[in-house]
């Protein structure tokens, strides 16, 4: 017991004493209720960029998506509020941020929950008795996309996950945000009804400002980046290995246990690759980002009436990045400069990091 929650009591003193700027309560007539917090980026300076609400640097924005998933460590039988009952794949709840609140997802945001093929509920977090006399531990992360396949060869199973996507580019706003993942984890160590869940950035962000004029067409992007375009980023999670409510059976294993569980608990809490789906296994694995090809362009998102240019990169290092801008009659003016003045870059998760590009 001691060797397992000691670090995340710790953890927990931090994140109280970080720089939360949000904290909303969802509280209604049901058991549960829930605050939440975002931290900012470290590195974060006074500037119209970095106080756009609309980036979701120190708060939610509309509409975005979080999934929770319940573990109870050191119960050997499955706890009230760990399953979903076949209302979700991998007893995931499903929200997203609405009116200041987490609000559980309805048929109304059009997405197949349950796996029957049309639109459905969540399942209600807020309605679950979670009294038992056993700590729990919510583990939360921003999502993006619902991603359906019908796997296997002689057994065909459909396979649903509701993952986290990186974009390569992310020109268009929510394609940035989408790349911007939060996490949070909390430990309970009693019946739970007050949960506050602390979400940190994973990725990293570069803020690019070109000093000069620009057109208002111009495209800035970065080269030999890791290549992780449409991937879902794997965040490692120390207590994934005790879940007992996982999408798995038929032989075809692509469960949260399977992508997120880790030994180590230095590495909880942190994005340590992506999934990829081996059919011939039948199962997922998780690539480190060392172990991936740095071939790929990113495309930055600018931010509107400015000159300044924003990207979440991963944390991993990165060797020899050039940074290019576009400016001009058809964008017919090249400029560019090195990512970093030494030939490799290691950005930290949750840190952003300022540049400033002079034509």
């Amino acid at each position: 017991m001691n060797k397992i929650y000691t670090p995340f009591i710790a953890l927990l003193l931090v994140a109280c004493q970080a720089d939360d700027v949000q904290l909303d309560t969802q509280q209604s007539s049901s058991t549960l209720s829930i605050t939440t917090s975002v931290q900012q980026f470290e590195g974060a300076a006074n500037t119209r960029a970095d106080n756009d609400a609309t980036l979701g640097d120190a708060n939610f924005v509309a509409g975005e998506k979080i999934k929770i998933k319940i573990v109870c460590p050191v119960s050997d039988r499955i706890e009230l509020g760990e399953d979903t009952y076949s209302g979700s794949f991998d007893g995931f709840y499903l929200l997203k941020w609405q009116a200041d609140t987490l609000a559980t997802l309805t048929t109304d945001d059009r997405y197949d929950i349950n796996g029957d093929y049309s639109a459905s509920n969540s399942p209600d977090i807020y309605s679950r008795y979670l009294a038992q006399p056993t700590p729990y531990v919510f583990t939360a992360q921003s999502w993006s996309e619902e991603q359906v396949f019908i796997a296997g060869s002689t057994t065909e199973k459909r396979v649903e996950q509701y993952s986290n996507v990186f974009h390569a580019n992310q020109s268009l706003l929510p394609n940035y945000r989408a790349s911007d993942l939060i996490w949070a984890q909390t430990v309970m160590q009693t019946g739970s009804y007050n949960v506050h869940l602390s979400f940190k950035h994973v990725m990293a962000v570069l803020l690019i400002t070109i000093d000069g004029t620009i057109t208002d067409d111009a495209v800035l992007t970065i080269t030999n980046m890791p290549d992780i375009d449409q991937a879902e980023v794997i965040v490692g999670d120390y207590f994934a290995s005790k879940s007992q409510v996982n999408a798995s059976g038929s032989g075809y294993d692509c469960s949260y246990k399977t992508k997120s569980s880790i030994t180590n608990e230095a590495d909880n809490g942190k994005a340590l690759g992506i999934a990829v789906v081996n059919d011939n296994a039948q199962t997922v694995k998780r690539v480190a980002f060392a172990d991936i090809n740095q071939s790929a362009t990113y495309t930055a998102y600018r931010v509107a009436g400015t000159n300044t240019f924003r990207l979440i990169v991963p944390p991993c290092t990165i060797n020899n990045a050039t940074i290019w801008l576009r400016t001009g009659d058809n964008l017919q003016n090249r400029y560019s400069m090195p990512l970093n003045s030494g030939s490799s870059f290691t950005p930290e998760a949750g840190t952003r990091y300022h540049l400033t590009m002079t034509i």
